[in-house]
């Protein structure tokens, strides 16, 4: 990122205060430091009306020194909004404490403004299959909805639906039905008179945001036994999932909540709550199942203020996020994309015998390009370090089972085969275990063909004859090493689709 600027904004939210301190460059915002501290705000709004002199004191403390953080972590700028909390007059005084304590002005974002910014964020770190989309960003005082077509919003609104605002009804314990019943129906109070304009727009996709929707997703994956990578980005909210963990969460009390798989203490005050609020909105929308994003508000404000607010397509985005990886990694070596080009070549050329599709194909270029990032850090078990930088890159534009391909491929990409004691191998459906057996397999194959990493052999034509798969090697088929590298490199993909692997001249191919 050549072009790039570090830029910084404070998020002064209902829940927690953040920093963010990123580089900007055109579309792309790459995180280089994050900070929060968790305040409450909205939640002794609504219990006291008023914020006490000690939370004041604590909130303006957190403020100067995030933003002393981002000038020392070389934040050239620095942006501050605030949102559902600091927008009640009552936050008055508060604001020009917290603007003195910044260094710059904190800017209240009404509603609309804040829901048009979380879709701007979500949508530059989700790939879509389909738009328009609807994000719901649920936070601490409110709850914004946007519908919009990739940066541009068409539609949004806010409604008092954030968790710690909701809170103070029914209480960090055990809700019983009453309890979740009056909660249910202020939630659909708030919904009914928004319900219908948003319904015209008819979403095709719906991704969920905040901190609260990262927890929750957690948890999900927790119960599930589901894999998760460094973030839990394009993670599934599976329907039935979350109301039973709505149903769980709703019958216990905080303590009970923090000893529940991947629950957090600082988020099981409200995350009952949380739960039903999100799974009612959902239920009432009528829509496709949700995914998380955790980019939001914080990177589409940076996006809007200091970059180029446009939303990449899912091929871009994805194509940018693995070539950012191959930069961090130094990657200017030509070898990963020569492999990968030839890695297609193989593909199509077994597309008969695997039968697999565009999903597959795409995946395996991208581990391709990413075969060799281990490296970076060590020659000596370089494919376990390149696994471990798949896994915490935080890849925009994969879910997680792609994810987990990803690291699956890179981890074994020297190797015999894929074992399954490797925890992302372990998170695969039974299709996509098979689908690795075979990308390991034909990523082997492209590998062994530039085994001197000089791009000196190439493939004129690849075909399939019966069980043997005919390749005619540009550069011809007599280089010493390549021959035995294929020779050796083989057997995954003969016993993935047992076909065997052949290198005859152009001519006689």
């Amino acid at each position: 990122m050549s072009g790039a600027s570090r830029r910084a904004v404070l998020d002064l939210g209902s829940n927690s205060f953040h920093l963010l301190v990123a580089d900007v460059d055109g579309p792309e915002v790459v995180p280089v430091r994050r900070s929060r501290e968790m305040l409450h705000l909205g939640r002794t709004l609504a219990t006291a009306g008023r914020v006490p002199t000690a939370v004041a004191d604590r909130a303006v403390a957190t403020v100067a020194r995030l933003a002393d953080l981002a000038g020392r972590t070389g934040a050239t700028a620095t942006v501050a909004v605030a949102t559902a909390a600091l927008r009640d007059p009552a936050a008055g005084d508060l604001r020009v404490r917290l603007a003195d304590a910044a260094g710059v002005p904190v800017e209240p974002l009404d509603g609309a403004e804040e829901a048009r910014l979380a879709h701007l964020g979500a949508r530059a770190a989700v790939a879509v299959p389909a738009e328009p989309t609807l994000v719901l960003d649920l936070g601490g005082g409110s709850l914004e909805l946007a519908v919009g077509h990739a940066e541009r919003t068409v539609w949004a609104t806010s409604l008092p639906l954030g968790a710690g605002r909701l809170l103070p009804g029914v209480g960090e314990g055990p809700v019983d039905a009453a309890g979740a019943a009056a909660l249910t129906a202020a939630v659909d109070a708030a919904l009914d008179p928004v319900l219908p304009a948003l319904r015209r727009h008819r979403p095709a996709a719906v991704i969920a945001v905040g901190g609260t929707v990262r927890a929750l997703a957690r948890h999900l994956a927790a119960r599930a036994g589901r894999w998760l990578p460094a973030t839990v980005n394009m993670a599934p909210l599976p329907a039935d999932e979350l109301a039973a963990a709505r149903d769980e969460l709703l019958a216990t009390d905080a303590a009970g909540r923090a000893a529940l798989p991947g629950v957090k203490e600082r988020r099981a005050d409200h995350l009952h709550v949380a739960a039903l609020v999100l799974a009612r909105v959902l239920a009432r929308v009528e829509g496709p199942g949700a995914v998380v994003s955790d980019w939001g508000l914080r990177e589409g404000v940076l996006l809007h203020r200091f970059g180029t607010p446009r939303v990449r397509d899912a091929a871009t985005l994805r194509a940018d996020e693995v070539a950012r990886l191959r930069r961090l990694a130094g990657g200017d070596d030509p070898h990963p994309g020569h492999v990968a080009a030839l890695a297609g070549v193989l593909f199509d050329a077994t597309a008969p015998r695997h039968g697999l599709g565009p999903r597959e194909r795409r995946l395996l270029t991208a581990a391709a390009e990413l075969h060799a990032v281990g490296t970076a850090l060590a020659l000596r078990r370089q494919q376990e370090h390149g696994a471990y930088l798949v896994e915490h890159a935080e890849l925009r534009g994969f879910p997680p089972d792609e994810t987990a391909m990803l690291a699956t491929l890179v981890r074994f990409h020297p190797s015999r085969g894929i074992s399954r004691r490797f925890p992302p191998v372990r998170a695969l459906d039974r299709a996509d275990r098979a689908a690795c057996d075979v990308l390991l397999g034909l990523l082997q194959v492209a590998d062994a063909l530039d085994a001197g990493h000089d791009q000196r052999v190439g493939l004129a034509a690849a075909r399939l004859e019966g069980s043997t798969l005919v390749l005619a090697p540009v550069g011809g088929p007599d280089d010493a090493v390549v021959v035995r590298a294929v020779a050796d490199r083989g057997g995954p993909l003969r016993a993935a689709l047992g076909l065997e692997v052949v290198l005859r001249s152009r001519a006689a191919a």
